[in-house]
C-alpha cells in the first residue's frame, strides 16, 4: 500500500478537504449527477462523494432516486419541489 500523505487532525482522523457545501456547489443546474460524476468533478474517492451526497440528502438539501439495480442519481430540488 502506498504512503498516505493526507493531513490528519490531532486526534489522528483525516482532515476534511471537501465539504458537503463543495458537493452542493456542483448542483447549479437541473442536471442529475451520479456519485462517480461528483467524485470525478471534485477529484475525490467515490466513497467520499457518496458519503457527502447521503449527508446532503439526509438534510433535505438534495434528492436522490434509484434508477437501476445499483444506479442512483442525485439532484438539487427546484423551487417547485
Amino acid at each position: 500500500m502506498a504512503d498516505d500523505d493526507r493531513e490528519r487532525s490531532e486526534s489522528g482522523t483525516y482532515v476534511e478537504t471537501v465539504t458537503p457545501e463543495d458537493v452542493l456547489a456542483l448542483f447549479t443546474d437541473a442536471e442529475p449527477r451520479t456519485a462517480n460524476e461528483v467524485a470525478d468533478e471534485l477529484d475525490i474517492a467515490r466513497r467520499t462523494a457518496l458519503n457527502k451526497l447521503n449527508e446532503l440528502a439526509d438534510q433535505g438539501r438534495i434528492r436522490k432516486k434509484k434508477v437501476g439495480a445499483r444506479a442512483v442519481v442525485w439532484w438539487a430540488p427546484g423551487d417547485g419541489e
